[in-house]
């Protein structure tokens, strides 16, 4: 519903005009592309072309981040004293990192499994509440700097794995923007390729190495000929 959608019609503002109905909101709460503006033609009968736009209700970064902020600090503060969380916009996610006088290591658990199920809780309340679909990830103490960076040694690892057995290798499934850090920390790597498999948001990625190049017959010289008998 909140999705970029196509809209067209005779002209620009009625397109938007359509638009503003489909998602129920005001023009100016729209983010609109005009992809063509349309034409009358010659005496309205030859050459007529309905005017296109993209549009999608603008996200309200100020009111989405203010959520995030509050709900975070007040899940946290039973598991460390004074949480204050820092938000930013990221390409395709929003990361709040949660900062605490008292001892981080508690949001932590054992290989992040606390601060995993927060960024769930986290993840579903804002669904609930939240009109258009936003990913938020949840960092405390470094720990998902530290963890993408051992995603990537994993992947060179992996990767070298495949080229020296010829033969594909695995991830175990990962989210969206881990699958990314691996395609990125091997993108370098000429003679292997990557690409994502499997169902839902969690998905493997796989890393395949590519088949040799077949190599030109070598053309032998006047003196290799054969000679006729």
């Amino acid at each position: 519903m909140n999705e970029a959608k196509d809209f067209q019609n005779k002209s620009v503002d009625e397109a938007i005009e359509d638009a503003c109905t489909f998602f129920s909101c005001p023009r100016e709460e729209l983010e609109i592309s005009i992809l063509e503006g349309g034409s009358s033609g010659i005496f309205g009968l030859v050459g007529v072309r309905k005017a296109r736009i993209k549009a999608q209700p603008r996200i309200r970064l100020g009111e989405l981040e203010a959520m995030i902020r509050t709900i975070t600090e007040r899940i946290t503060a039973d598991i460390v004293d004074n949480p204050r969380v820092r938000v930013e916009q990221q390409s395709d996610m929003i990361k709040a990192t949660i900062e605490s006088t008292g001892d981080i290591e508690q949001l932590l658990g054992r290989d992040g499994q606390v601060l995993g199920a927060l960024e769930y809780v986290v993840n579903r309340i804002i669904a609930r509440r939240w009109p258009n679909a936003v990913r938020i990830m949840l960092d405390a103490g470094g720990f998902r700097e530290k963890q993408d960076n051992e995603l990537s040694i994993l992947a060179v690892s992996l990767a070298e794995k495949a080229k020296s057995t010829a033969s594909p290798q695995s991830t175990k499934p990962l989210p969206s923007y881990q699958r990314r850090i691996v395609h990125l920390a091997l993108q370098s790597i000429t003679d292997i390729h990557t690409k994502s498999k499997g169902d839902g948001p969690m998905k493997r990625v796989l890393i395949i190495p590519r088949a040799p190049a077949p190599q030109e017959p070598m053309e032998a010289s006047a003196g290799d000929q054969p000679h006729a008998t």
